[in-house]
């Protein structure tokens, strides 16, 4: 074996001086401001003032030798007492800093080490750390901003989740106890009329429940699941990632439109609403929500909390659980649902008012295949038989839908449960056991249906429509006391009266004339009967017209001149002031009728100006009253009011009573002499104002008399008609005028 030749000593002190004087040079550099380079502060003793190196090299060497790369001159501190290098093996390339043979060592804090690898602000001593005189070392190499940012975000997420969870474990020791169960709000909801007679049909009045899940039968729990809960058998109650999702959609949408509530929240908001849960949407309603969730999902077993759940959900028409729904629907039992009828009923539970078979069977089915499209997508049903249930022609228990349709109001009592839902709040109204007392009138709803029914049947032909709608309204209370929202509610459901928006025609002219009364101007001001702004001029001729009859022959130059002299801004005001609060906008059209309005806001405004300038929003419901909080369960009337119209929905004043005095008398001319002649009712002080919009698509009367204020429509769901609002005024007089002479 040849043994290689050693290389001179000399070679080898000039190869190391070469590379301390490398480590010098390096610790010498100008660096660019920007780099993150680590950096040593030396401090020859605790006391003395820190010198600072920027470790740009691999090797440095540390000791008392003037030949080191950082000197320490102390006696404590060896020739070469430390060896600093990179340590590339390491995630970073952080520095390991090892002995090298030293008398005095390397410390930390006080035990002795050999090698130790460097981090952020570690402190190593040069020698015991007892000694005063041993020299200080500190590593400094921040990490970059993103991650400290994310290190103390980690720590503050996780600092509170702590204080949720901790918060969470203490309100749960709040909630009322569970065991046995609460009773919840489940019974019937009572329309009553005016005279406090029922107006719903009785069948839906007996509520039965389930005794386990099994007799809900396969699909509906799985249906359940899919629409409302996929993750119910794995979470604890509350579901973090739908509370998470909710979140993000509503501070995307600006505004609530998701509240990520499981099966269980929405079971325990059901079970302990009056008495610990709450009814105000409020955050805090939500925290107490879910903390009764927690307790009820470990109090109860999973398949004892659906069955709970199955057995109490709102469906529409006032039935409460899958039994009673399956009865109304379907006339069967829930166990003998197919898996089209199962989906059917679970695609209920988003609208239960407006996604009912019996009350929109075409969005029933719309919900019911997104329920069979989930089911598929999880695998609960397979492709072919979510596909052929989608396939399938669902049959309704025609008879129950007959005798809930064969109320006397049947328009009336569905918007009943709409105004109940925005008093109330969508859940609480779902919960059942109200008493819903109302004004309803059952003469004049007599009277309002063969009135329209007639005007379709009589004029309908000539006149070139096929549907009308009537909604009266007792103008010194607001109470809707009538409605009939269209020809006959069991071919149609939608309620003209109420969903529907059309363009007012003359009948929105009052505004106009009110912002101009308003305003100073006298009624009796000339305007101008000339061709204005592509508006040809008065049809009675004359070169001028006063406010009484422009408004009383309905001219529309007249009333754009009279709008432009109140201020369009002063009209619009005017209209907001008397309820109005659909769109409008600053042109021309808004003086003629142009935008679209509801039926209930025309004839709101009407009755304010009937009640002496007093605006009143409408409603339906009187009164509500909570019929499981009862002093005697044998008389409604000692039941605890909830909901009182009286005291929740106060008079507002629109306009001073004598602005009021002078539109009245200007409506009052419209039915003496003007286009309203057809209103006419003997020995009674008729006010209106008829209204056409363009080519007849829509023809209307709005009037008052006798304490009652109507707004009467005639049209077509789609189309132009060719009649006019003589018959529209015929038709308020038709119906009124009998109502009053049966009185």
């Amino acid at each position: 074996m040849v043994t290689p030749p050693m290389k001179p000593l000399q070679t080898m002190l000039s190869q190391a001086t070469q590379m301390a004087n490398h480590a010098s040079v390096v610790l010498r550099m100008r660096l660019n401001p920007r780099a993150r380079v680590p950096k040593l502060e030396v401090r020859a003793d605790a006391n003395a003032r820190p010198v600072l190196y920027e470790l740009v090299g691999d090797r440095y060497t540390i000791g008392r030798s003037s030949r080191c790369d950082i000197v320490v001159q102390t006696p404590l501190v060896s020739q070469i007492h430390a060896e600093l290098v990179r340590d590339s093996q390491r995630r970073g390339a952080r520095f390991l800093l090892r002995d090298q043979d030293s008398t005095n060592g390397i410390y930390r804090q006080r035990q002795k080490v050999q090698a130790v690898p460097l981090r952020h602000n570690l402190r190593l001593s040069l020698g015991p750390p007892e000694l005063q005189a041993a020299p200080v070392l500190r590593f400094i190499d921040p990490p970059p901003l993103f991650m400290r940012v994310l290190k103390w975000s980690g720590i503050g997420v996780a600092g509170a989740i702590a204080t949720v969870v901790a918060a969470m474990v203490l309100e749960i020791q709040r909630v009322p106890d569970l065991r046995p169960l609460p009773v919840s709000q489940q019974g019937p909801v009572e329309v009553l009329d005016q005279e406090g007679r029922n107006l719903g049909p009785d069948a839906i009045a007996r509520h039965t429940e389930a005794r386990s899940l099994s007799e809900f039968g396969r699909f509906l729990p799985q249906a359940v699941l899919a629409s409302e809960d996929t993750s119910y058998y794995w979470h604890i109650g509350v579901d973090p990632f739908s509370v998470a999702r909710a979140i993000v959609m509503n501070v995307r949408a600006g505004r609530l439109r998701e509240g990520g509530s499981t099966i269980t929240q929405q079971l325990a908001r059901n079970l302990l609403g009056s008495t610990y849960v709450g009814r105000e949407d409020s955050a805090g309603r939500k925290w107490r929500e879910a903390a009764a969730a927690i307790k009820l999902n470990f109090t109860y077993s999973k398949d004892e909390i659906l069955t709970f759940y199955l057995n109490r959900v709102y469906l529409g028409n006032g039935v409460y659980g899958f039994q009673d729904a399956a009865r109304l629907y379907f006339g069967k039992a829930p166990q003998e649902l197919d898996l089209s009828e199962a989906a059917t009923l679970v695609g209920i539970l988003p609208e239960p008012e407006t996604a009912n078979p019996f009350r929109n069977k075409n969005r029933a089915l719309e919900y019911r295949d997104r329920v069979l499209n989930r089911m598929a997508e999880l695998g609960m049903v397979s492709r072919e038989e979510s596909e052929r249930a989608r396939r399938s022609i669902l049959r309704l228990k025609e008879e129950n839908k007959t005798e809930l349709q064969g109320t006397i109001a049947p328009y009336f009592y569905s918007y009943v449960f709409e105004e109940l839902e925005e008093q109330l709040g969508d859940r609480f109204a779902l919960e059942g056991n109200l008493i819903v007392e109302t004004g309803f009138d059952p003469r004049l709803q007599r009277a309002s249906d063969r009135a329209v029914q007639a005007a379709i049947a009589e004029d309908g032909a000539a006149g070139g429509f096929s549907q009308g709608a009537i909604v009266t309204l007792r103008h010194g209370t607001g109470e809707i006391v009538a409605m009939t929202g269209g020809r006959d509610y069991r071919t149609s459901q939608f309620n003209r009266a109420t969903q529907a928006k059309r363009q007012p025609g003359s009948t929105f002219k009052l505004f106009a004339y009110a912002a101009a009364v308003n305003q100073g101007i006298s009624p009796f001001t000339t305007f101008p009967c000339t061709d204005y702004l592509g508006v040809a001029g008065c049809r009675r001729g004359g070169s001028s017209m006063d406010m009484v009859d422009g408004f009383a022959f309905s001219e529309n130059v007249v009333a754009l001149r009279v709008a432009e002299a109140a201020g369009l801004g002063n009209v619009i005001r005017t209209a907001r002031a008397l309820g109005v609060t659909s769109e409008l906008a600053e042109n021309r059209n808004l003086a003629l009728g142009g935008f679209e309005v509801s039926m209930l806001e025309m004839v709101a405004a009407y009755g304010a100006i009937a009640n002496e300038g007093r605006y009143i929003k409408p409603h339906a419901i009187r009164r509500i009253r909570d019929s499981g909080d009862c002093q005697d369960r044998n008389r409604r009337e000692t039941c605890r009011v909830i909901f009182d119209a009286q005291q929740d929905l106060t008079p507002r004043r629109a306009l001073s009573g004598d602005i009021a005095a002078t539109l009245r008398e200007m409506m009052r001319a419209v039915v003496a002499t003007g286009t309203g002649v057809n209103a006419q009712i003997p020995q009674e002080i008729v006010l209106g104002k008829t209204g056409t919009t363009d080519n007849s698509r829509d023809l209307w009367f709005v009037g008052s008399v006798r304490g009652v204020t109507a707004a009467v429509w005639l049209g077509n769901d789609e189309g132009v008609t060719n009649g006019s609002s003589a018959i529209a005024a015929e038709v308020f007089q038709r119906f009124l005028g009998r109502a009053l002479d049966a009185t």
